[in-house]
């Protein structure tokens, strides 16, 4: 018994199922996992390691070269990525695509990063490991108080930190801007003369007068109790209370020899800025697997009760909540959805009349719904790409029961009863439909083969629409029969069957020609394909579109060297700039990042390395705005009131890197070779209209106070290295004694001298004791200070230094701009210097392309094993193989058309349109086998399959393209080129099918050796 005989046979029961199913969707919408983008796995990690002794140089050979060949030794390794500053390394290590098990993996990288700690100098912090990098935000709120002091709204920002802890759902949350401060203890000028207490003196007795040393304990009424010592320092006022005992054996308080004052630490850590003001930003994380739109409601819920709270003069403002973004989107393609399933059953009720098209109109939801049953299953969420999948479905799986209903249709009105007709049309149609949803499935597949994190990206598409077109036929097989035989009725000769015949005779006297002329036809169907291919080279080449969310962002670099204190006032000056609102009444809100990025709120975030001469910048915009104008006004405007600055102004992107930009890699040993490359190249680029942000990531050299030590004069002194790194640091940056403690937060206490030595003189002045010998030398009796100038930077990628330089212009692609500096490039190459790689969208392209069409050819040659099982022709094969190059021509004029990229969504859609447009060449060589089975030649076969299968192709393909329309009146950035390459591919291909395939078919079949082989 067939599937449709079993379906007819227990009717009660099928019904039952499919209403079960589809009650089950309902109830598990509302509270459906949903996010704006599919969660991906990410490869990366990144390690740092700090010892603020080593200079650039010996950073470079002492911290990164271990730390590097450990990494190059884990088999996992593919990329390792270095940038490396005195004292300090910053390593992103990307492991292999398709790499088993992400977490294991890094495990392995932590017990690396163990073993080499021992090969590392004394004095090293860390390496530290940060795997969390596919973490987002939820929600990002500032809170600031301009009224308060600093520790307030850090103590405030805490206590929210906590109060987030307790909503169900929370992962985890972060602060940033959160400032360290310290005490400073400043000696007064008078203090060492006149009451002959040394520096030393005063360090030794803070330290020891505020130690944790191990608790005793006794036996007390024959139970242990603990003895606790009270009179640390828990306050400024207590340090400033503090006896300090004085050579003559009297005591003076602290705050009698010195300044003791709460100042920030330095050097300055971080800071976060909102509008102008000081803020501290606090980040929340949700548990993988919660509807994030419901998860937000209650975090802004709590959040207004929590600031309902807050003293006089605190403010607390949302930056960015993803919850919002989501329901925005959601709510915007659930709108897309539904108008798709209104235009399907719109069209369907027209073609086939008002019973046959609500039967196709109904099964389409109730296929939907189903699916939202398999993807929870799944672990498949709601989010952009999913939901743009389901419309994408759509409009192909209503081929299933609209084929299904439409023979029905003809049964009934050739005379068969319902049930008959009903049985016949699952018996005939279903082999033949499932193999086309196959074939469908597997022009989608491509994506699921590969462990490209782009193409992961897009395998959410893919199983989606398997799924979907699985279920359809599930639908189409066994639901949509036994409704059909109860609803569907035999019609009447209307006026639109006589408009119907009217045009059949017009195709028919077409199809005559064609079979007369094939090798005319088909030579003028392939001279168009060559015009289309021609005109192709106008169309210019991306990867993915910028994001059309209501923000951009701005990235601020400062001249290598400068302080984190003047990049904070320059920060705090940009955002009190750009909040004015009679200046930008487009601008919502304008955040600040010293020295750091920020919270991830989106996965493509990538703000700037940390750096103290650096800042990131989120800037909210309002709805109305048109993003990319702001952005280019923006770009006019900012740089002459900021002419000291670096700015990378952009709107956010779909990719991880910025489009249209150009990255090229300049690889070499020899760092004056790679300078004198990039100035070269960068060169090139400012010759190139419009192109602006022209920049390279080593920075210029900065100058180094380098103290070489007369090692006889100082050892005559009894003057060790040890005092002369103290006496620095007192003098310079302070040098800690002890630790304040605030509850959670300990804040350091730094001894420093009174003077401030920031000039070469003052420097050389500084005296220098010796605790050996109890005396004191000017630090220009023991050693000379010279100026010399280190890189301020060096970056490596595997292992081999490597200068970046890029570029974009916004009126050019990243391969068009490179293109105009090809001549450059190969002079720098023939240098024999350096080597010459390209990086960014180019190379994230170049991957991901190469990635995904390595499995083109296996899902093609399993549709060809398909086909071949179906026909066991290999001439039939061939024909339905060579209809598919012909969509090319309306793909590419529709491209051209709508000035649209060939994007990676773009390639995407032309994998769909394989299996599509496929089905169109099936279904004309089944009707044919089914017509000489019925006695006929193979002329007469071919013409009357052609006038059998015209009305249902037309309108399977004409219901795809309408149903497409909505998500292409969306006008969403991100499926804009798919769309306009499927509607297009499709008209193209249709118009083709009915030419080419009888064509071809003619020129195979209609010969004397015209047997099966």
């Amino acid at each position: 018994m067939s599937i449709t005989g079993f379906s007819l046979a227990n009717s009660r029961l099928v019904l039952f199922l499919f209403f079960m199913l589809t009650s089950i969707g309902l109830a598990l919408y509302p509270s459906y996992p949903s996010q704006e983008e599919p969660t991906l796995p990410i490869n990366v990690t990144v390690i740092t390691a700090y010892h603020p002794g080593l200079d650039i140089y010996q950073t470079e050979s002492l911290l990164a070269r271990p730390v590097e060949r450990a990494l190059r030794e884990l088999e996992e390794t593919k990329n390792i990525t270095t940038s490396i500053r005195a004292g300090e390394i910053h390593i992103s290590l990307e492991i292999k695509d398709g790499t088993p098990d992400y977490a294991q993996s890094w495990l392995r990288v932590r017990a690396k990063m163990q073993d080499v700690q021992n090969s590392l100098p004394e004095g090293v912090s860390g390496p530290f490991v940060n795997d969390s990098y596919d973490a987002v935000a939820v929600m990002t709120v500032a809170l600031s108080a301009p009224n308060h002091t600093f520790e307030q709204l850090r103590n405030k920002a805490s206590e929210l930190r906590d109060f987030l802890y307790d909503i169900p759902g929370m992962d985890k949350v972060t602060l940033h801007g959160v400032t360290e401060e310290q005490v400073t203890i400043n000696l007064k000028p008078f203090a060492a003369s006149k009451f002959s207490i040394k520096p030393n003196d005063i360090y030794l007795q803070l330290h020891k007068n505020n130690t944790l040393d191990d608790i005793a304990r006794v036996n007390f009424s024959d139970q242990e109790s603990r003895i606790y010592v009270r009179g640390g320092y828990n306050s400024i006022d207590d340090i400033k209370a503090i006896p300090i005992v004085l050579p003559d054996g009297s005591q003076l308080p602290l705050d009698t020899l010195a300044d003791v004052i709460r100042t920030t630490a330095q050097p300055l850590n971080t800071a976060a800025y909102l509008n102008g003001g000081q803020a501290i930003v606090v980040a929340g994380y949700m548990t993988p697997g919660v509807n994030m739109v419901d998860f937000n409601d209650r975090l802004r819920t709590q959040i207004a009760q929590w600031e309902y709270d807050l003293p006089a003069g605190f403010q607390l403002k949302i930056i960015t909540d993803q919850g919002e973004v989501v329901n925005q989107v959601i709510s915007k393609m659930i709108s897309t959805l539904l108008e798709t399933i209104l235009v399907v059953t719109v069209v369907t009720v027209i073609a086939l009349g008002l019973r046959a098209g609500s039967l196709v109109g109904l099964a389409v939801p109730i296929t939907g719904i189903m699916t939202l049953v398999v993807l929870r299953v799944l672990g498949v969420e709601l989010n952009e790409v999913s939901i743009a999948s389901f419309i994408i479905a759509l409009g192909i799986l209503v081929d299933n029961p609209m084929v299904i209903v439409e023979d029905i249709s003809k049964r009934i009105n050739q005379g068969e009863s319902g049930k008959s007709a009903a049985l016949h049309a699952g018996k005939t149609l279903g082999t033949p439909m499932l193999i086309a949803s196959l074939t469908v499935i597997l022009a989608f597949a491509p994506p699921m083969f590969t462990d490209n994190i782009t193409a992961i990206y897009m395998q959410t598409l893919t199983i989606v629409i398997g799924v979907m077109l699985i279920i359809s036929w599930f639908v189409a097989i066994m639901l949509v029969p036994i409704l059909a035989q109860w609803s569907i009725r035999k019609g009447k000769n209307t006026s639109e069957q006589s408009k119907l015949s009217r045009l059949m005779m017009i195709m028919s006297r077409f199809w005559d020609k064609v079979i007369s002329w094939p090798k005319a036809f088909l030579a003028g169907a392939t001279a168009s394909l060559l015009l289309s291919l021609f005109l192709s080279a106008t169309i210019p080449e991306a990867f993915f579109p910028p994001s059309e969310r209501s923000q951009m962002q701005i990235s601020l670099e400062l001249p290598a060297g400068t302080p984190a204190n003047r990049t904070a006032e320059v920060a705090q000056e940009m955002t009190r700039w750009l909040a004015e609102e009679q200046r930008f009444p487009q601008i919502t809100g304008a955040t600040a990042y010293v020295s750091e990025g920020g919270p991830r709120f989106i996965l493509g975030l990538n703000p700037p390395d940390p750096a103290p001469h650096t800042a990131y910048f989120v800037i909210n915009l309002s709805k109305e705005t048109n993003v990319a104008a702001f952005v280019s006004q923006l770009r006019a405007e900012m740089p002459p009131v900021f002419p000291y600055a670096k700015l990378g102004i952009n709107p956010f992107f779909m990719g991880s890197t910025p489009p249209g930009e150009a990255a090229i890699r300049i690889i070499g040993n020899n760092h004056s070779d790679l300078l004198q490359a990039a100035a070269t190249i960068q060169e090139a680029l400012s010759k190139v209209d419009g192109t602006i942000n022209i920049k390279q990531d080593w920075e210029q050299p900065i100058p180094s106070l380098v103290v070489n030590v007369d090692q006889a004069a100082a050892s005559y002194a009894g003057v060790t290295r040890e005092d002369i790194f103290s006496a620095l640091r007192k003098n310079t940056l302070g040098e800690s004694t002890s630790e304040l403690r605030e509850g959670e937060f300990l804040l350091p206490i730094m001894l420093a001298m009174p003077t401030d030595n920031a000039t070469l003189s003052q420097l050389n002045n500084i005296q220098i004791f010796s605790q050996s010998s109890d005396k004191t030398v000017y630090l220009s009796e023991i050693a000379r200070v010279d100026t010399e100038f280190h890189p301020s930077i060096v970056k490596k990628r595997n292992l081999r230094p490597t200068l970046t330089v890029t570029a974009l212009n916004p009126a050019m692609t990243s391969k068009e701009l490179v293109s105009n500096i090809a001549e450059t490039l190969e002079q720098v190459r023939n240098t024999g210097k350096v080597q010459i790689e390209f990086g960014g969208e180019i190379e994230e392209s170049e991957v991901t392309a190469e990635a995904i069409f390595a499995f083109l050819p296996l899902c093609v040659l399993m549709m060809i094993i398909l086909f071949i099982h179906k026909y066991n022709s290999f001439r039939k094969v061939v024909i339905i193989v060579l209809s598919i190059p012909f969509c090319a021509i309306g793909l590419l004029l529709a491209l051209i058309i709508f000035r649209l990229p060939f994007d990676f969504m773009a390639n995407l859609a032309i994998f769909a349109l394989i299996g599509i447009i496929v089905s169109n060449a099936m279904l004309i060589i089944e009707q044919i086998d089914i017509e000489k089975d019925a006695g006929k030649s193979e002329l007469e076969s071919l013409k009357s399959a052609l006038m059998q299968r015209f009305r249902p192709i037309m309108l399977t393909q004409i219901t795809t393209i309408l149903g497409l329309l909505p998500l292409l009146i969306a006008n969403d950035p991100l499926w804009r080129s798919f769309n306009v390459v499927i509607m297009g591919g499709l008209i193209s291909g249709t118009i083709a099918s009915f030419i080419v395939v009888p064509s071809l078919y003619v020129l195979f079949f209609t010969k004397k050796a015209a047997r099966a082989i």
